[in-house]
């Protein structure tokens, strides 16, 4: 279908494409487009966690206090694995099974880094190759380093660092694994007193990195039911290391003491809440030095002292908190992965829980989202016709997995100025049709017989 381009086409900064291979069920490679408002819908196991879960591998890895064995640092806040094996994709292809794992990214939308992994002759997971583009203002500029790269072709590559002409003699050089990517040594060691090194990375990387760090993720386990929380300092960087969920409080705090009038979080959140029917408002509470307490009022008509602990009301408060928290608190620009948003809520709430994402989503936030909420879907769609987000604002992935193979696909679609994005897949609308349907048949069948 056409698309209504507006200026949203220029997305702005951040990660603007993910292209996963050899990562579970995606053993071919999957391409997805990342706009402000992405969701990645499917059936269960078809796929959608494996597109978002290396770069969960990659934030983890960066995170990590010290340098993993391996790639990857695989066990920690946002996955559990304890080998390599357990996400390579085991999906029979032509020629055999998926040894290898290859992760590329698009970044502003004219940047790229990748990543190849293989399991190498020792049986070990290792970096096989780190890669990276630029378009540049007279050519593009590209630039690939392999664990085994010689000197010579290192020499020849465009450095991160001015080491050019006869300098660049000077020196040795050579691929240098760090965490999950290749970077280049520069040493020189002529005598024992001129010795000398220097590692660095393309920018490409660097870039990258910082995205990923400032990746806030929102875990479908979510909404613990604790009565205290431990304080935590909110990070003026707005990069959030471990579980996203544990900040809420403190940031809730910290939106509660800063004046309303210069900083309408506060407002903003109480706002969303009135609007999803689940509090008039939240407000936090220092019992002590280390730790708060999250309440909201018993009613939507209580007074300053008719509150009770968020632990003491459904779970739909407790787990939309951090979704709330996270879309308010994101920067134009900054990745937000929600896992299931629409977890606990009322179908009622599910609806207008798009108003929110969708608001997030025009501001520059890019929310990539996972659902299995067609009502979700449906109120997304819903305000793209009515006009609140431009159509190339936002994308829908739909995942399917082939029962025989096991080999996930992925096929976008693209929402015209109407919110239409032609044939919903069968495990959407088509089910809850054949539902009704179903439903009207039984009662039928029922008032026929008493009257027989």
């Amino acid at each position: 279908m056409e698309v209504d381009r507006s200026n949203g086409h220029l997305f702005g900064p951040g990660i603007t494409r993910i292209a996963v291979t050899g990562f579970k069920s995606l053993a071919e490679k999957a391409d997805v487009e990342i706009r402000p408002l992405t969701v990645l819908a499917g059936a269960n196991s078809s796929g959608k966690s494996s597109l978002m879960e290396p770069l969960l591998l990659m934030k983890q890895t960066l995170e990590s206090d010290v340098n993993p064995a391996g790639p990857f640092k695989l066990s920690g806040p946002y996955t559990n694995y304890t080998e390599s094996k357990q996400f390579l994709s085991s999906v029979e292809l032509v020629g055999g099974s998926c040894q290898s794992l290859v992760i590329d990214f698009e970044i502003d939308g004219q940047k790229t880094a990748g990543f190849t992994f293989a399991v190498d002759p020792n049986g070990l997971f290792a970096i096989d190759e780190t890669r990276g583009s630029r378009f540049g203002v007279n050519q593009p500029m590209s630039w690939v380093i392999r664990h085994d790269s010689s000197a010579a072709e290192i020499r020849a590559l465009d450095f991160p660092w001015d080491l050019t002409g006869s300098t660049k003699g000077l020196f040795d050089y050579h691929a240098e694994r760090y965490r999950y990517y290749l970077r280049i040594k520069a040493s020189r060691s002529s005598d024992a007193s001129d010795s000398w090194s220097k590692s660095d990375e393309f920018y490409e990387t660097m870039r990258l990195n910082k995205e990923i760090r400032r990746l806030i993720l929102v875990p479908g386990l979510r909404g613990d039911q604790l009565r205290k929380w431990r304080l935590a300092e909110v990070p003026a960087t707005n990069v959030y290391e471990g579980p996203f969920e544990s900040y809420v409080p403190s940031i809730i705090e910290y939106w509660q003491q800063t004046n309303p009038l210069l900083s309408p979080s506060i407002n903003e959140l109480n706002a969303a809440l009135k609007l999803l029917g689940l509090a008039s408002s939240v407000r936090t509470l220092r019992l002590n030095e280390s730790q708060i307490e999250m309440r909201v009022p018993r009613t939507f008509t209580s007074d300053e002292d008719d509150h009770v602990n968020v632990a003491d009301v459904g779970l739909a408060v407790s787990s939309v908190l951090p979704v709330l928290v996270a879309i308010i608190q994101a920067d134009p620009g900054q990745m937000v992965y929600i896992d299931q948003p629409d977890l606990h809520l009322h179908p009622k709430a599910q609806v207008l829980l798009a108003q929110l994402l969708v608001n997030a989503a025009d501001r520059g936030v890019r929310l990539v989202i996972e659902t299995h909420s067609s009502l979700l879907l449906r109120g997304i769609l819903t305000e793209v016709a009515r006009g609140k987000i431009a159509n190339d604002k936002v994308i829908l992935h739909w995942f399917e997995r082939d029962k025989e193979t096991g080999l996930s696909t992925v096929k976008p679609a693209h929402p015209d100025s109407a919110g239409r994005v032609g044939d919903w897949p069968e495990d959407f609308s088509d089910v809850e049709l054949r539902s009704d349907n179903d439903y009207l048949d039984a009662v039928e069948e029922k008032l026929y017989a008493g009257k027989k």
